[in-house]
């Protein structure tokens, strides 16, 4: 029998620490073992994880984890000086990867210190940069009977700081998360969808807005489809695992929102709001096309990638990240929303976009 511990983490694990470069300590491929008269510490890895390979348990509890390391002490009832040794090596194997720590013996999960999840974000100025992330879709009835409840749970696993600290139909919003509950909120907002609420996020979320139209499709003002939006600061883009942790959660919540489009992108979104009249002239950072825009830009389908739900994208989601015409060329202009803001785009997908007079 052995005494297990996991290291889930954000940045390879390291040897570097004079602690590795004892006589006892052997390297080889897949990490290291060191070797005593009656015990031994075997530690492998690091290892590049799949985000599916990630436990439940660890979801969550940092952002952006993509290695797994393994270290085993045999046999288990190995001298003291042995589990001091390897509580040691843990911690400065998860301190240098940035890493969560699994004891499977003790039944834990901990973060050794300086390892925080998000990092304080100090108000630099009065106007920071943003960063928004945001999907137009159609299918409205399936999100109304289920679809923003799992939203929300996909929210809460991925991006706690998402969901509302403080929620109403007014400001300041009336009511809060931590004495309602998340029940009350999602009977709350299902019963509010088509007004739309105000929802308070913590950091490094600062806006969530969710519009479900009473009528979607071609109205006689124009065209109308689902919208939701949340914005972000940019300063969190450089805290360790962040950039992977949003590009996680922007892939999950399109499969599961199936949008015509979504993008990220930094500053004002150029097509704000619940009116839609053709796709943005100017790409942001990422982009998304669904059914029936992946039939009206075929360039675009060319250089993508594909999510499991199919859709297709084009991403440059990193700390030092570059709007997407430097990878694909400029949208075609027959799709793009002109500029005269009561037409629509000339290559129309949908039906209408004007509801006819009977």
């Amino acid at each position: 029998m052995s005494y297990n511990i996991s290291i889930w983490s954000v940045n390879k694990t390291s040897f570097e620490n004079e602690v590795f470069n004892q006589e006892k300590i052997k390297r080889q491929n897949n990490g290291i073992i060191y070797e005593d008269k009656n015990w031994q510490i075997t530690v492998s890895g690091p290892f590049e994880v799949m985000e599916e390979d990630i436990p439940e348990e660890v979801v969550g509890q940092l952002p952006g984890i993509k290695y797994f390391t393994e270290i085993i002490l045999e046999p288990f009832d190995a001298p003291k000086r042995a589990l001091q040794l390897v509580k040691k090596m843990t911690k400065i194997l998860a301190q240098s990867s940035h890493g969560v720590v699994v004891n499977e013996q003790e039944g834990t999960i901990s973060s050794p210190s300086g390892v925080k999840r998000l990092e304080t974000i100090p108000a630099k100025d009065a106007d920071p940069s943003y960063l928004l992330m945001t999907w137009w879709f159609m299918n409205d009835h399936t999100f109304i009977k289920d679809g923003f409840e799992t939203f929300l749970d996909l929210m809460e696993s991925m991006m706690p700081e998402a969901l509302p600290r403080r929620y109403g139909i007014y400001e300041p919003p009336q009511f809060k998360l931590a004495d309602k509950g998340k029940e009350h909120f999602i009977q709350f907002l299902s019963e509010n969808l088509h007004e739309g609420i105000v929802w308070y996020p913590s950091k490094p979320f600062t806006y969530i807005n969710i519009r479900i139209p009473d009528k979607v499709g071609p109205t006689r003002q124009g065209f109308r489809s689902c919208y939701i939006t949340i914005k972000f600061l940019e300063e969190v883009m450089k805290q360790p695992g962040w950039s992977m942790e949003l590009k996680r959660f922007w892939l999950k919540a399109s499969d599961q929102l199936k949008p015509f489009y979504g993008e990220m992108r930094k500053g004002q979104n150029p097509r704000n709001g619940t009116w839609w009249r053709g796709l943005p002239k100017s790409l942001g950072n990422a982009a998304m096309l669904g059914k029936p825009y992946i039939d009206l830009w075929p360039d675009f389908i060319k250089e993508a990638k594909q999510t499991e739900g199919g859709l297709f994208y084009i991403e440059n989601i990193k700390e030092d990240y570059e709007d997407l015409h430097s990878i694909i060329t400029e949208v075609p202009e027959d799709i793009v929303q002109p500029k005269n803001k009561k037409k629509h785009s000339r290559n129309w997908p949908f039906e209408g976009p004007f509801l006819k007079y009977k």
